[in-house]
């Protein structure tokens, strides 16, 4: 199996075992200030050209070495955008 079709495996699995949630439930969780976390995994570029103001910007190539210091609370939820 070539690296193309393993990258399209991998993110098919991931896709399907992460669950997905509907742009308007996150929504009204902000406007309940319900307590969670938004962590946009975009490169510092795309973050630049608009964000949601609430989101916390780690981008995938840095989640593993900081996701620990930069969500410390285990138990908070986390939406990946």
């Amino acid at each position: 199996m070539n690296e193309a079709n393993v990258g399209k495996r991998m993110v098919e699995e991931a896709q399907a075992a992460v669950p997905s949630t509907a742009l308007e439930i996150v929504y009204s969780k902000l406007q309940q200030d319900e307590d969670f976390v938004i962590l946009d995994v975009r490169e510092p570029t795309e973050w630049i050209n608009g964000h949601i103001k609430e989101a916390i910007l780690l981008s995938r190539g840095l989640i593993e070495g900081r996701i620990e210091n930069t969500i410390p609370d285990k138990a908070k939820t986390i939406f990946v955008h």
